[in-house]
């Protein structure tokens, strides 16, 4: 789908946890939002040093968790994968 090494696509199932993860993306990242068949991406791009995705993974990690959602996929190098929200907040919730 998308293969730009310097794009990262975050896929969410509803536009208000669209709005929130951009607020919390664009201050330091550029990018858009638009949808595309039944998801919202939220895209970011990042600078060369692999210590701006570093910062940008975790921001978005933090995110998943702070809005409790148990995960979502995003699109880097033309791969998917899976952030999931740290796993002792989840155990811990579950209590």
């Amino acid at each position: 789908m998308y293969e730009l090494d310097d794009l990262v696509l975050f896929e969410l199932p509803v536009y208000a946890d669209v709005d929130a993860l951009s607020e919390r993306v664009r201050p330091r990242w550029r990018g858009w939002t638009r949808r595309e068949d039944d998801v919202w991406l939220v895209a970011a791009e990042v600078d060369e040093d692999p210590a701006d995705l570093v910062a940008l993974l975790r921001e978005v990690e933090a995110f998943v968790s702070d809005e409790g959602l148990l995960a979502i996929r995003f699109c880097l190098d033309g791969r998917f994968h899976v952030m999931e929200a740290p796993a002792l907040e989840r155990v811990a919730d579950a209590a």
